[in-house]
């Protein structure tokens, strides 16, 4: 009975860190994109003011922007798993409203079909629901 015991504490010790070693891996991957995509921001700052072509160039600022927010909640969540040993939902949420938002920055309301328009429409007061009825999480 002992010698069984210790193999299911074993197996348990090993499984359990099979979550953090992949969570650590996906870190190390969001650090490296979050930084390029900082980059890459910066680089469309310096491009939209060195043409003066604002009207275009905000877009573009502002979509890229928003794809780095996403990137920094998504790695935020990561950090919450470190410290919590949970997935805070409400985060993964706000990335993906995030992403609808930066989704709808590129439409073109003419040509877009309007089941298109209602399906994001409808995913987007799912997801403003969810963030809304899902209490923050104390940490």
């Amino acid at each position: 009975m002992e010698n069984k015991r210790s193999v299911t504490d074993l197996l348990t010790a090993f499984f359990s860190l099979v979550p953090l070693i992949l969570y650590t891996i996906i870190a190390i991957m969001l650090t490296v994109i979050a930084i390029f995509s900082v980059w890459d921001d910066i680089k469309l700052i310096a491009q939209m003011i060195l043409s003066q072509d604002f009207a275009n160039g905000l877009v573009n600022v502002i979509y890229a922007l928003l794809l780095t927010i996403t990137i920094i909640v998504l790695f935020e969540t990561v950090t919450v798993y470190f410290r919590t040993k949970r997935v805070e939902v409400r985060a993964l949420l706000i990335a993906g409203l995030t992403g609808i938002v930066r989704h709808i920055l590129v439409y073109n309301v003419a040509s877009v079909d309007p089941t298109v328009v209602f399906g994001t429409v409808a995913l987007l007061a799912v997801l403003i629901a969810g963030i809304v009825l899902i209490k923050p999480e104390s940490i």
